[in-house]
């Protein structure tokens, strides 16, 4: 499934001051929701493995994080716990990550400092507080029926959200614990 790529509305704000991260992401054709969860909740097992990533030398890590074994590799040369999506909480920046079945992955291309402020783009008032289990379910039901509920709407048939490789693939979230 190398290559694959879909569109996701999903931004994460991370708040260490607060020891939280606001997610907000699209939950349906129209619907917007967002939830919080607390930081440092991933159990990381960093193991002897290393390898090269951007000319840093990077610490293998393994995980199961809400459905999913990840692998990450992070460099304890920039020492931040930080990462991709919602992979955080290693001794240094997480440069790769993978999940177990090849379905996700994160590559680090380049690394960039800047001192410019990151801040929502996303106000409260224009999203539904709801759970991440809550949002996960409502845009599952969103894109295995979103054919049948935009024609329902509209009368117009859109195009498939599902992958074509021969026969159907099913690409889930990268949370799968809300099954």
């Amino acid at each position: 499934m190398d290559g694959i790529a879909y569109k996701t509305f999903l931004y994460i704000f991370r708040s260490a001051t607060d020891n939280h991260m606001t997610v907000y992401d699209k939950a349906g054709s129209i619907e917007q929701g967002y939830y919080t969860e607390p930081l440092g909740e991933i159990e990381w097992e960093v193991s002897d493995s290393t390898k090269n990533i951007l000319g840093y030398d990077c610490v293998m890590a393994t995980t199961n994080y809400h459905g999913r074994k990840w692998t990450a590799w992070f460099t304890p040369d920039i020492p931040l716990q930080e990462g991709p999506w919602k992979l955080t909480g290693l001794p240094g920046l997480i440069l790769e990550a993978s999940e177990s079945t090849g379905q996700h992955s994160f590559v680090a291309t380049g690394l960039e400092a800047s001192n410019q402020e990151i801040v929502p783009i996303y106000p409260h008032r224009q999203y539904d507080k709801m759970s991440r289990i809550e949002m996960l379910r409502q845009l599952r039901n969103y894109r295995d029926h979103h054919n049948a509920m935009d024609r329902a709407a509209t009368g117009i048939q859109f195009g498939t959200d599902h992958i074509r490789t021969g026969e159907e693939t099913k690409i889930d979230f990268l949370e799968t614990d809300y099954h």
